[in-house]
């Protein structure tokens, strides 16, 4: 996949963008001004790292999100905290960034620069190929933002300024405040925008570098919003099953097509300098671990991505880490036969617990293993001590942080690669968010075509599910090369291990693979997911997969999750968000919108009772 570098946008966009819809009033008083501004640097402020612009927003994937969906573990062992314990009072709220982004940051500024920027400039004719993009990418958050919270203000949002509402009301995903389908109004703009851009003309503005998304290539975006047609259409496969299946097949028709190879992806290339400043970010080294489930199956199948993913533990030569080798040289030192006493953790790569109940199991007693030892002192006498070996596995943190966090204050040497020998130059490395992917795509389709019992976008199940296999290896090899991973790209790394064409060929002639099922084309999406692990939750939400097994042991291809457990007491993994409180002013409205959703048994019996379903998520 290539690169894209971008500069970022000039100061006075950065400007205008800065603040809420109230701060716009007395610029709209001045269209001569408002007028003054570029379309384009509008749109790049409106889109700036794209759902990943703060902190909060990472750390927040990783206590929320990728524990719920097994793909890492608090360092601790795992924590009942994260899920809803039917028998007690608190309910977690997973985090996504979603609606505060819309209403403070993409909505808000992409209906802007539509509703306001366009139409002010003096060509303004020459910029609806920009708006028609931007209606796609705020239809595809507002449709993100329902997805996880179920209401939210749509159509009186954010008209304060235009229209004097200042009290706006909720619309519904299933219901907007016209009484149509809320889905329906989502998915009629995309596919609006979607022929405004099949019908472009030549006189048309082109956003080129100002489109950290796909450079400005419109044919790009039309596949884009047919394929996220497709995949809005696919959360209703059981809340309104008949307006999926014309979707499908008209988006399936549509003479753009879909995505469809690694090019077409849709990935927002972030600024440079993005993450620079990794201060406090390496979280994801120092206080998670890998899941047994993602391991095990790796594992198991000789998966290739197994070391693109996963980081060795201690118990054995070539840490990438001088500390780490020393604390294993220790260790051959006083137990010699170390390979037999501590046999649970020297094949390297081990994955803890997931289930809260497991915390005392071998699998989670902590990420590092405190072994005693002798030695003798000056005088010859015995001394006690421990040593720590490292016993879980990490993920490979450097596909979200910049050389895996390499400016810290509280960042051991021993938690991450030697930094002299495999750090690189910030400047050579960008970081990326991944909206939809090629694989993903695959995979979506295999479902798609194994549900419809026939072929479908050309091909049939089991070759999506084949082709979704092998895109996904491709695609984690080339972002690995990207992200700087030692095992991908550095060739004096102690674990070099890329993954070749013979790798792909290898695992790709197993019997595991040579035969199609739903569980199998969501075990492969759940690990293509590994950085959109908010996509792997609604899949799960959607499909019920993967399915739970007190041990997370993988049967004939197919991924199991760890059955959840306090105290012998099931823990359920929650659906859905806590829909924010508004200011008080909008609180009857807020109301309003509560109570229809409360009327949802399925919803629950109070907002913040999570494990209760959004409208599209039925039983």
């Amino acid at each position: 996949m290539n690169k894209i570098k971008y500069i970022l946008i000039g100061a006075f966009a950065l400007v205008v963008f800065s603040g809420c819809l109230e701060d716009y009033q007395e610029l709209n008083t001045d269209p001569e001004l408002l007028g003054t501004v570029d379309p384009r640097n509008a749109f790049t402020g409106a889109t700036e790292n794209w759902n990943n612009s703060a902190r909060h927003h990472l750390t927040g994937k990783f206590s929320g999100v990728m524990q719920l969906m097994q793909y890492i573990v608090n360092g601790g062992g795992a924590s009942s905290g994260i899920y809803v314990n039917p028998t007690g009072t608190a309910r977690p709220n997973p985090y996504t960034p979603y609606y505060d982004l819309y209403y403070n940051q993409i909505g808000l500024k992409l209906r802007y620069l539509v509703n306001t920027v366009i139409p002010l400039n003096a060509e303004s004719e020459r910029f609806q190929d920009v708006a028609a993009i931007a209606n796609i990418l705020e239809a595809y958050q507002a449709w993100q933002m329902f997805d996880v919270y179920g209401a939210g203000p749509y159509h009186e949002a954010f008209k304060l300024a235009s229209e004097g509402i200042g009290e706006p009301r909720y619309d519904l995903y299933q219901k907007d405040i016209n009484g149509k389908e809320m889905y329906k109004v989502l998915d009629e703009k995309v596919k609006e925008n979607i022929a405004v851009l099949q019908n472009s003309t030549d006189n048309q503005y082109e956003l080129g570098r100002n489109d950290f998304f796909y450079g400005g290539d419109i044919a790009k975006w039309i596949k884009f919003g047919n394929t996220l047609r497709i995949k809005m259409a696919q959360r209703l496969e059981k809340a309104d099953n008949a307006f999926y299946q014309s979707v499908i097949a008209e988006a399936l028709a549509n003479s753009g097509g879909i995505i469809s190879n690694h090019e077409e992806s849709a990935v927002y290339h972030h600024p440079n300098e993005h993450n620079n400043n990794t201060d406090d970010m390496q979280g994801l080294t120092t206080n998670y671990v890998a899941s047994r489930t993602l391991v095990e199956f790796m594992k198991t199948y000789d998966d290739p991505r197994l070391p693109i993913l996963v980081r060795r533990n201690g118990f054995g030569d070539g840490n990438n880490n001088t500390s780490n080798d020393e604390i294993f040289e220790l260790l051959k030192e006083h137990y010699p036969n170390y390979e037999t006493d501590f046999s649970q953790w020297t094949d390297r790569y081990v994955g803890a617990a997931s289930n809260p109940d497991s915390t005392n199991s071998l699998w989670s007693t902590n990420a590092y293993f405190t072994i005693p030892y002798v030695e003798l002192d000056e005088d010859g006498e015995e001394v006690e001590k421990n040593m720590t070996v490292r016993n879980n596995s990490q993920i490979e943190s450097r596909f979200y942080v910049k050389n895996g966090g390499k400016v810290s204050n509280t960042l051991g040497v021993r938690d991450k690669e030697d930094q002299d020998l495999y750090d690189v130059s910030q400047d050579e490395i960008t970081l990326f968010t991944p909206l939809i992917t090629y694989p993903e795509v695959c995979f979506m389709m295999a479902e798609i075509a194994f549900k419809a019992g026939s072929a479908q976008g050309g091909k049939d199940a089991l070759t999506w599910y084949r082709d979704g296999i092998r895109a996904s290896l491709q695609q984690y090899q080339t972002w690995a090369e990207d992200m700087a991973v030692p095992a991908a790209m550095n060739a004096n790394s102690d674990n070099y291990d890329p993954i070749t064409a013979a790798d792909i060929t290898t695992y790709m002639a197993r019997p595991e693979f040579q035969s199609v099922s739903l569980e199998k084309i969501i075990t492969q999406q759940w690990i293509n997911l590994f950085m959109r692990p908010e996509e792997a939750w609604a899949t799960w939400k959607r499909t019920g997969l993967p399915a739970f097994k007190p041990q997370p042991i993988p049967e004939d291809g197919v991924v199991f999750f760890e059955e959840l457990k306090t105290g012998g007491d099931p823990l359920l993994i929650p659906r859905r968000g806590v829909l924010p409180t508004p200011n008080t002013a909008n609180i009857d409205n807020f109301n309003a919108a509560v109570n229809e959703l409360t009327s949802d048994p399925n919803y629950g019996s109070a907002v913040d009772r999570t494990e209760g379903r959004i409208w599209w998520d039925k039983p």
